[in-house]
């Protein structure tokens, strides 16, 4: 399906699972935990049922902090006991997840067509920075959006309507592209 040139001007991308891979975390799992296949899923599981929590109770921090929480929870459940400087090398691989093979060619496709390409998502400033960059993506998006600039989390329709003012664009000229079922519910 094609995008409506008459109607949309603007697309933003969400980051985790869309342009990078989240499952190459279990790499980073692999040297220091036997099983790293299930500590990788919960972490991940973990890691968006806080965010959902977060938005339902008020209780916001910044994504990395979130993702932190979650990785320690799935090392605990694993029975995984590793130094805090262990955790932290295991959570900084997020800042240099691999770049699915499609996303510069197809983001410079959509700019060549005529669209403003936006980076949108739950992952806070610091860590959109290192995924630009990591991604080589920085002379075809526009810029990145943050939920920590509303301080609540994707699906809340408050982080898609910021995305949408902070483009410049009405929301109904703004199409949202994600790997994530929820992702989709928000945004719509």
């Amino acid at each position: 399906m094609g995008l409506d040139a008459e109607r949309v001007s603007t697309v933003t991308f969400d980051s985790y699972s869309t342009l990078v891979d989240v499952d190459a975390a279990e790499q980073a799992l692999a040297d220091r935990v036997d099983e790293p296949r299930p500590v990788s899923r919960l972490w991940r599981a973990r890691s968006l049922e806080y965010t959902f929590v977060a938005n339902q109770v008020d209780a916001y921090q910044p994504f990395y902090e979130m993702n932190r929480d979650a990785l320690q929870y799935a090392l605990d459940v694993h029975g995984v006991g590793l130094s805090t400087a262990e955790r932290d090398e295991i959570l900084a691989v997020y800042h240099e997840l691999d770049v699915f093979d499609d996303v510069r060619d197809g983001i410079r496709r959509l700019r060549d067509g005529g669209y403003d390409c936006y980076v949108l998502s739950n992952g806070n400033p610091e860590m959109l920075a290192s995924l630009v960059d990591h991604a080589d993506i920085a002379d075809l998006v526009e810029d990145t959006i943050s939920a920590d600039e509303v301080r609540t989390f994707k699906p809340a329709a408050e982080v898609y309507r910021h995305g949408a003012a902070r483009t410049g664009t009405p929301i109904d000229e703004v199409v949202h592209v994600t790997a994530g079922w929820f992702d989709v519910l928000g945004a719509r």
